[in-house]
């Protein structure tokens, strides 16, 4: 494949015109097009090339390269989207877990000031402030809580498996 082949591969894989492949470089449409007939661009533009389109500047020169090292420079695009999806999907069940995990360990300071607030309004309470922690108010932050903590436990065992 030679570097015209490759720079049209790269260019249409990558859903852009000549013209906005131009525009992303800073050079006319043009010149895009001679390119893509057959004259090779100068150092500066070919290592703009390598930067935009992430590979190397040995895949775009050399015209014996086979399939299987452009394979490589797709499957590393890929990987590099998969991977930046991953640590996306990592940090929100890492953070789920954790809102969770706070929301259980605060379970009896709430439990404590539901019962001053009861025993503030009414004049009476449960003697253990852990007999708040099932009722209305308290139970549905304890609920959130276990959901957050499931929630980002699976999605976290999912993110993992499939890397």
């Amino acid at each position: 494949m030679t570097f015209a082949e490759k720079l049209q591969r790269l260019r249409k894989q990558n859903g852009l015109s000549q013209e906005q492949l131009a525009e992303k470089l800073n050079v006319s449409r043009q010149a895009v097009s001679k390119w893509e007939m057959g004259t090779i661009p100068d150092m500066e533009n070919m290592v703009k090339l390598g930067r935009y389109f992430d590979c190397s500047l040995d895949y775009l020169m050399k015209d014996e390269v086979d399939d299987d090292n452009d394979q490589d420079t797709n499957n590393h695009n890929t990987d590099k989207k998969n991977s930046n999806g991953s640590i996306i999907e990592r940090c929100i069940s890492t953070t789920c877990i954790l809102i969770g995990g706070i929301f259980v360990l605060l379970m009896p300071l709430f439990a404590k000031w539901y019962q001053a607030f009861e025993f503030r309004n009414y004049h009476e309470c449960f003697t253990n402030s852990a007999d708040y922690i099932f009722r209305f108010p308290l139970a549905c932050i304890l609920i959130i809580a276990v959901l957050l903590l499931g929630a980002g436990t699976v999605f976290l065992y999912h993110s993992i498996r499939k890397h």
